[in-house]
């Protein structure tokens, strides 16, 4: 399917960010002083620890927490970190007692270039991550005026796309849309051409930040 905004580049081609927290062994963990940043996009079932030993796990392995969405009951949560690789992760999801469910390396942002980055969800709206999946090269034409057209398609069906996490090759993304439900997500999709694998209601936000105000 292609996406009707992208026509013009004759190619089906659409990322801000989300964490772990870790007393570890150090002799035991991956040395993570040399080696370079990367972020990662955890899906778990439970959220993650920000406090105490499950935050000097995740230092003592490189692992820093971003943010975090999850749904209602906390039974699913998606978390943004920061971490040398994927190994460390998982093990200061281990040290945590996070179980993980999937990690996807996703260095891209897709900025909407919408109202709907301030982060506050409006009167009305729930929160939603929706996960995508395209062809190589399909968001290649995703400029300003590309999103402008996404974001008034969108507009049209009461939803508003927040945020975007891509992998390298932006075939695979995690997207933070608000609407009023989820047909109104999937209306915009399709109205867009753009696919949806799944969407899951994640209406509790939390930043790292606001993690360590909290405490």
């Amino acid at each position: 399917m292609k996406l009707p905004l992208l026509a013009a580049i004759a190619t089906l081609t659409v990322a801000p960010a989300f964490a772990v927290d870790s007393t570890a062994n150090t002799a035991a963990a991956p040395s993570a002083s040399n080696d370079p940043v990367h972020r990662y996009v955890v899906e778990s079932t439970s959220p993650p620890n920000s406090h105490g030993k499950a935050k000097a796990n995740e230092a003592s392995l490189g692992v820093h927490w971003l943010r975090s969405y999850s749904t209602a009951d906390k039974a699913k949560t998606y978390s943004l970190y920061e971490a040398p690789n994927e190994e460390a992760i998982r093990k200061a999801a281990a040290l945590n007692k996070l179980a993980l469910i999937h990690v996807d390396e996703a260095p891209v942002d897709l900025d909407s270039e919408s109202d709907a980055r301030s982060g506050k969800l409006p009167a009305g709206m729930h929160r939603y991550m929706i996960e995508r999946t395209f062809p190589a090269g399909a968001l290649d034409g995703l400029d300003s005026s590309a999103k402008s057209k996404v974001n008034a398609t969108n507009a049209k069906y009461g939803a508003q796309w927040v945020t975007s996490y891509a992998n390298s090759g932006k075939t695979r993304t995690y997207c933070v849309y608000n609407a009023a439900d989820e047909a109104a997500v999937r209306a915009a999709a399709k109205a867009n051409g753009i696919p949806v694998d799944k969407v899951t209601e994640v209406p509790n936000a939390t930043a790292a930040r606001e993690a360590t105000a909290a405490r």
